[in-house]
Order: C-alpha cells, then sequence, then structure tokens
C-alpha cells in the first residue's frame, strides 16, 4: 500500500482540481455549474479534512509524536472553512467579484498549508505511524 504522504498529496490534487473548475464556473458568470462545482470541491475538502481530523492527528497525538505541527493544521483548518462559507455566499448572491478575492487568499492558504503537510507532517506520520499506515489508510479510504 502507498504510505500515507503519497495518498493524502494525490487527495490534496483532487481538491485543487475541484477548486479550479469552481473558480472557472464563477469567474464565467455559470451560476448553476459554480454551485455545483463548488458543492463537489466543499465535498473534497470535508473528506479530506475528515480523514485528517478523526483519522490520523488523533493517530498521530497518541503515538507521542509532536501536537505542535498538528495544532497550527488545525487552525489552518479552521480558517478554509471560514473561507468556505464567504465563497459559498459570494455564489448565492452570484458576485464573482467577492467570490474571487476570497478564493485568492483561500488559494495562498492552501498552498502554504498544503507544502506544510506535504514536505513536514505526512513525512512525519509516516515515520511514527509505520506499524499501523495499512489499516490507517483502509480506514481513511472508508469515509
Amino acid at each position: 500500500m502507498r504510505t500515507i504522504l503519497e495518498y493524502m498529496s494525490a487527495a490534496h490534487r483532487t481538491c485543487d482540481d475541484a477548486f479550479a473548475r469552481a473558480e472557472e464556473a464563477v469567474l464565467n458568470n455559470q451560476w448553476n455549474e459554480a454551485g455545483s462545482a463548488f458543492g463537489r470541491f466543499q465535498q473534497a475538502m470535508d473528506k479530506h479534512f475528515g480523514a485528517e481530523e478523526e483519522i490520523l492527528f488523533p493517530a498521530l497525538k497518541a503515538s507521542g509524536g509532536p501536537a505542535g505541527p498538528v495544532q497550527v493544521m488545525l487552525m489552518e483548518h479552521a480558517q478554509m472553512k471560514d473561507l468556505f462559507e464567504q465563497m459559498s455566499a459570494s455564489i448565492e448572491a452570484k458576485d464573482a467579484e467577492n467570490y474571487a478575492g476570497v478564493s485568492e487568499t483561500l488559494l495562498i492558504v492552501m498552498q502554504q498549508h498544503n507544502h506544510k503537510e506535504e514536505q513536514i507532517l505526512y513525512p512525519m506520520t509516516d515515520q511514527f505511524l509505520a506499524s499501523q499506515r495499512d489499516a490507517l489508510l483502509l480506514r481513511i479510504q472508508s469515509l
């Protein structure tokens, strides 16, 4: 089975693709498609956050892994969830300009967040949870 780094990094790409499709629909004023595409993006992000918050982070803490990086990721998740709400409201209001501004902020936050996860947190998780990796990945896939 793949590593946590490989699996979760692939999930980042899935979320990034969904983000791009939603943004494209908004910028083309295709509001029905924008709503659907944003819903798919938010669903992908919710699944990804769930994998981390419900499975990986608790397992990392229980293994004695450092709590600091997990706390940073949780704070960033909360920040992104707030931005999701703002973007959703922009779609409902058919406000492409506001959506674009919030979307740009989210893009920066996601890029920095993903980089930290892929360069620090996931490799650390693979190291601390090596003996549990296959079972954890199966649990994540079942979400």
